[in-house]
C-alpha cells in the first residue's frame, strides 16, 4: 500500500508596503509575511518582465510562495512605477541587477528570514538579471530559480541583425543617443502598445495581446504604476547583454522552469543549463505560451509548485 504524500503546510500572510534602499534610491515594495511562523525560514526577491511593475506578474509568484511558507519581497526597480526616478521607464540591465541585490540584502534582515536562505526568482527578461546577480558572486544570494526566460544571447542577437558586422553596425548607430542620455538623461520613448502593433515595442502577437489589457489600467490603481513606454536608450544596452556568461558562472543551485511554447525554445534551454557548473534541475511543464506564466492561475500554481519542492529536495 502507498505511503500518502504529505501536504505542504499552507499559511496566511501579511502583506506590508515597505522601501528598500538600493544606492541611496528607495524602492516601493511589498513584503509578504508568512503569519504564525515564529523561526527563521527561506526567503525570495523576485523580479518580473521588461517594464514590469511589482502589482504584475511578480505578486503573482509573492503571494503563492508567502502561504507556503516563503517572505517574499516584490519591488518597483529604479525608474520604475512607484519608485520613479528619471528617465522613467529606462530598464538597464545593471540597474536591475543592483536593484535585485539589494532587494536580497534587505530579505536578509526581514524578521523570521533565515539569511543563508534568500534566493531570487525572474520571470521572463527578469530571468536576465536573476542569472546576473546569481553569477555576480553575491554571498547573500543562496539560490535562483529563472522561470521561462526571454534570455538575450549574444548568439541570437547577432544573428538577428544578419550578423557581426550588422550588430557592430547597430551599436555604433544607437551610440551616440545613449552618450548624448548619459550627457544630459535626455531620451526618446517608444509604446509599449502603440495602436498599431508593428510601431510597437511588443510588435508580436502574444505581447502585444497582453499588454493592451494594461493600456487603459490608470482607474484601476491597485494594479500599480505601469507606464505604456519604453525609453529608447535601454535597448543599446538590453541588446548587448549576453546572459549565456551568466550561466557560465552560477554555481549555487539553480531550477530552469520552460515550457514548450515559452519565449525561449527548449533547445535552447537545454543547452544554457548544460553550461552551469552547479548543482541545476530543469523543468519542462508542458505547453503553456509564456503569458500564462504573468497571470494565468493555473500556470503560475505549477511553476510555484516545482519551485517549492525543488527547495524542499
Amino acid at each position: 500500500m502507498a505511503t500518502p504524500q504529505a501536504q505542504p503546510a499552507t499559511y496566511s500572510y501579511t502583506s506590508t508596503r515597505v522601501e528598500v534602499d538600493s544606492d541611496g534610491t528607495q524602492m516601493a515594495g511589498i513584503l509578504c509575511t508568512p503569519d504564525g511562523v515564529d523561526h527563521p525560514r527561506p526567503a525570495f526577491a523576485i523580479i518580473g518582465p521588461i517594464g514590469f511593475v511589482k502589482e504584475q506578474s511578480p505578486i503573482q509568484y509573492a503571494t503563492r510562495l508567502a502561504r507556503l511558507g516563503y517572505t517574499t519581497l516584490v519591488f518597483d526597480p529604479r525608474h520604475f512605477g512607484e519608485t520613479g526616478g528619471e528617465p522613467l521607464q529606462f530598464d538597464s540591465p545593471a540597474l536591475k541587477t543592483a536593484d535585485l541585490g539589494a532587494a536580497v540584502a534587505f530579505l536578509a534582515k526581514a524578521p523570521n528570514v533565515d539569511p543563508t536562505q534568500v534566493g531570487i526568482i525572474g520571470v521572463c527578461m527578469g530571468a536576465n538579471w536573476a542569472a546576473a546577480a546569481a553569477a555576480s558572486g553575491d554571498p547573500a544570494i543562496s539560490r535562483v530559480a529563472l522561470v521561462v526566460g526571454a534570455y538575450l544571447l549574444r548568439t541570437q542577437l547577432v544573428a538577428g541583425y544578419g550578423g557581426q558586422q550588422g550588430f557592430d553596425e547597430w551599436v555604433a548607430a544607437t551610440a551616440p543617443a545613449y552618450e548624448r542620455f548619459l550627457a544630459t538623461g535626455e531620451t526618446d520613448y517608444r509604446p509599449m502598445v502603440a495602436e498599431k502593433m508593428e510601431d510597437s515595442f511588443f510588435n508580436f502577437d502574444v505581447g502585444y495581446a497582453w499588454y493592451s489589457n494594461w493600456v487603459r489600467h490608470e482607474p484601476l490603481t491597485y494594479r500599480g504604476l505601469w507606464g505604456n513606454r519604453l525609453a529608447t536608450v535601454s535597448e543599446h544596452e538590453l541588446w548587448q547583454h549576453d546572459t549565456e556568461q551568466s550561466f557560465k558562472a552560477i554555481t549555487m543551485p539553480t531550477l530552469v522552469v520552460n515550457s514548450t511554447n515559452s519565449a525561449t525554445d527548449v533547445a535552447t534551454v537545454e543547452y544554457l543549463v548544460q553550461q552551469l557548473p552547479g548543482d541545476k534541475r530543469l523543468v519542462v511543464t508542458g505547453d503553456q505560451i509564456q503569458t500564462q506564466f504573468y497571470d494565468d492561475p493555473l500556470t503560475i500554481d505549477i511553476a510555484v509548485d516545482h519551485i517549492h519542492s525543488w527547495v524542499r529536495s
